[in-house]
């Protein structure tokens, strides 16, 4: 009898931890549709230990929050994916890790204040749902960038800049490049990005990138990879079929 009742009890916590760790922390009216759009429907687990994310106590400029994500806890994690459920754009930047650590620094514009989600896709297809919650008074979204009003803006377009650091056994990639990131939200402006980013090291595609309108105009982004030596190829396209190229050197 007693076996039988401790049975039950045993059945009902492991239904209550497996609905708790199901359970949207941050409560979002939207995270079933994004679930469902943008991982499949795919199964995910709530995260609030192993992947940490960094946003400001209050982004008071919504054209440039900056958002940092690092998930390097899941040593053979195969995706890392952020979006935000209440943005006028939702995603902000999908990577096949592939060579890269699951470590990312990005700035973003948001329409309004919103959750924050860093989806990590383990090596046996689960998805490990990280949430941070961005409070502003947003309004990015539909601005016209300040880089597409200059006068010299096409000529500039492209220009980049990049450092290499060396910490232990990982090389940390800094980058910035000069690009309007138009999201077509604001009337006269045309829908205008960097959609795809591919970094080589020796010919070899070590990470494939997506990129989103919701990315800040002139992307400063951060990676961390133990490949290499310093010296990696990044390719940026954009919605425009322009391609730059930008070379590094340890």
């Amino acid at each position: 009898m007693f076996k039988s009742i401790f049975s039950k009890l045993f059945i009902v916590l492991l239904v209550q931890t497996f609905l708790f760790a199901n359970a949207d922390p941050l409560t979002s009216p939207m995270w079933d549709y994004v679930k469902k759009k943008f991982l499949n429907n795919e199964k995910t687990v709530f995260d609030t230990k192993n992947i940490k994310i960094k946003v400001p106590s209050f982004a008071d400029n919504p054209l440039q929050v900056p958002i940092y994500v690092d998930a390097s806890y899941f040593k053979e994690a195969q995706r890392l994916f952020i979006f935000a459920d209440l943005n006028a754009i939702i995603p902000l930047i999908d990577i096949k890790l592939s060579g890269l650590k699951p470590i990312v620094s990005v700035n973003m514009k948001i329409a309004q204040g919103t959750p924050l989600r860093a989806a990590i896709k383990d090596k046996n297809g689960l998805w490990h749902i990280g949430s941070s919650e961005i409070k502003s008074f947003g309004g990015g979204c539909s601005v016209a960038s300040n880089a597409g009003g200059l006068i010299d803006w096409e000529s500039q377009i492209g220009k980049s800049k990049n450092k290499i650091f060396k910490i232990k056994d990982t090389y940390r990639i800094k980058l910035s490049i000069f690009h309007p990131m138009d999201t077509g939200l604001f009337i006269g402006n045309p829908e205008f990005y960097i959609n795809k980013i591919n970094i080589k090291q020796n010919n070899k595609i070590i990470a494939k990138i997506k990129t989103y309108a919701s990315v800040s105009e002139n992307p400063r982004l951060v990676f961390e990879t133990k490949q290499g030596n310093g010296k990696y190829e990044i390719n940026f396209n954009d919605t425009d079929g322009n391609e730059f190229i930008v070379k590094t050197k340890y």
